[in-house]
Parts: C-alpha cells; sequence; structure tokens
C-alpha cells in the first residue's frame, strides 16, 4: 500500500477503521460506508498489515480495539471532527463573490443608481460590480451576472423577467415650452429637436417616434448626442426637445426641470427587462439581487 505525501496510510483505510472503531462492529461499519462487511474487513486487514500490528481483537459475537488500535482511533476521532467543523464553517461563511450588473449608461444613471443604494445599505456583505456600456455586445460577457435590457422580452439564450413599461414623448424646459407652445404633433420637427446617436440599436430615436405616431416626416433638425444624461442636460438649459422616457426621467419631471410639451406620450414598443444567460445557475447571492431589484422595479 502507498504512502501519502503525510506518511499516510490511505484515507479510505482510516476512514472504514475509524466507523468501525466507533461502531465497535464491521457489519455496522459497512452499512454506514454503503459497502459490504467483506470490503471492510478487506480495508480493516491492509491497514493492520501496512502498519505492522493488529488495529482490533476479533472476539465471537465482535471486535474490541487493542491498545493500539484505542490510540489511533483517539487521534482520528479528534481529527475528524475538527474537519467536519472547519468544513461546517467555511459551507455557512456568506459568499464573497462578486455580482456584476450590466446596463447603459441611460438605465445606469437614472433607473438603477438612484435605487442600488438600498440594495448596499441592506446587504453589505454582498460586492457588486457595474459594468455600463452602450454597446450590446459588451453586456453580453460571461462574467456579467444580470442585464437590464430594453427590447420585447426574447433574446437568445437569456431568460428575462420584466421590470417595467414606459412611455415616450416630448420633453424641454420649462421657459423653452413657454416659448414654443404648440397644439399638434406635427408641429414638432419644425423645432430644435435633440437627437440621440446611441450605438444600442434597441433605443427609440425621433423617426421611430414619428412613426408609432403616424407621422412621415423626411428629416429632423438639432444638434446630436451619444449620450441620453448630456441630451437630458441640454434640454434642461433650453437647448431644444429631447424624448423623454417618463419612468427614467421621473425625477426631472417630479422636479419641474423637464416638462413634457404637449400631452403626446406613447407607450414605448417594449419593455425594460432583467436577463440573464439560460444555461447559467444562479447563485443564491445573484439570485437575491435579482429579486430585489424585480421587487424595486
Amino acid at each position: 500500500m502507498s504512502k501519502r505525501y503525510y506518511g499516510l496510510p490511505s484515507l479510505t483505510t482510516l476512514a472504514a477503521f475509524e466507523s468501525c472503531a466507533r461502531h465497535l462492529s464491521f457489519k455496522q461499519a459497512a452499512a454506514e460506508l454503503n459497502v459490504t462487511p467483506g470490503a471492510v474487513s478487506h480495508q480493516i486487514k491492509a491497514l493492520e498489515k501496512e502498519i505492522g500490528v493488529p488495529l482490533f481483537e476479533r472476539l465471537h459475537r465482535g471486535v474490541e480495539l487493542t491498545p493500539a488500535g484505542g490510540e489511533l482511533f483517539a487521534v482520528l476521532a479528534s481529527s475528524f471532527s475538527q474537519t467536519a467543523s472547519v468544513l461546517e464553517k467555511i459551507s455557512s461563511a456568506p459568499s464573497d463573490a462578486t455580482i456584476t450588473i450590466g446596463t447603459s449608461a441611460a438605465v445606469a444613471s437614472l433607473w438603477l443608481m438612484p435605487r442600488i443604494g438600498r440594495l448596499w445599505q441592506a446587504h453589505p456583505e454582498l460586492r457588486i460590480n457595474h459594468r455600463v456600456s452602450d454597446r450590446l455586445h459588451d453586456l453580453d460577457r460571461s462574467d456579467i451576472d444580470l442585464v437590464v435590457r430594453y427590447g420585447n422580452g426574447r433574446w437568445d439564450g437569456e431568460t428575462a423577467i420584466q421590470l417595467f413599461t414606459d412611455s415616450v414623448g416630448p420633453v424641454c424646459s420649462p421657459e423653452f415650452a413657454g416659448n414654443h407652445a404648440i397644439r399638434t404633433i406635427r408641429e414638432l420637427p419644425s423645432l430644435p429637436l435633440l437627437q440621440l446617436e446611441a450605438i444600442d440599436t434597441g433605443w427609440m430615436t425621433w423617426m421611430e417616434w414619428f412613426a408609432l405616431n403616424g407621422i412621415s416626416t423626411a428629416r429632423v433638425n438639432g444638434p446630436r448626442f451619444n449620450n441620453y444624461s448630456i441630451a437630458l442636460q441640454a434640454a434642461e438649459e433650453g437647448a431644444g426637445v429631447v424624448l423623454g422616457w417618463s419612468r427614467l426621467i421621473g425625477a426631472y419631471l417630479s422636479a419641474g426641470r423637464l416638462v413634457p410639451l404637449g400631452d403626446f406620450f406613447v407607450p414605448a414598443p417594449g419593455a425594460f427587462h432583467l436577463t440573464w444567460n439560460s444555461r447559467k445557475v444562479l447563485d443564491p447571492s445573484v439570485e437575491l439581487v435579482r429579486d430585489w431589484l424585480v421587487e424595486a422595479a
């Protein structure tokens, strides 16, 4: 029988011996180890042969430990007990896994960040990272656990839970609205319309919004931005009209920093969803964050 790194016999034979010594029965040890009594007897004989001393006295109605067997059992019982305690402590310790949430820049700044602080306070043991990108493929990385996406709820290889729907319409500063009162949607193309050149193709453009309202327009005039938060800031400063997503810009509307330009909000064709890789089994900590975000929505 080959020795291990610490000069110990096979751990299988030691486990068999410890069980036999605890029960003082080869038969009960075999039942505990889910093997035959013959297999247990073979393990004990192999161990006794290797160390060169008998560990049990075979009696007519059972076995008893020899002095050497008693000494070995005391050491093994203590060692196995300490090992079990350490394993229990390790397995019950809070997970230190990092949970990564992926979002677009607009969703991160306007919806997630105003809410995520409450999660940090409620669960300080969680380590939450954020990956913010307006490039859709940047959010498909394997190290991202949860993603907030806008769309129809169907993405290949992704499980999705709807967070919230939204409505979209023209908003501007109160001063701009006072100087540019309009009566119909058809008057909007004559105004400076702040355009978002988002890399995320799911983000609605002015042309798409007009099409939702049954209006055909050849062009849209106004400055272009590649960041929604900057476009909102420009609208707040009176630069023109921006498409407002009512749930995302709720803080702007409630504070009066931006106001609707007419009563022209329409339901967005898609919704915001929380998604994750369908092939992955979610860690309990990820499930906790998932459920918290759904509740926060």
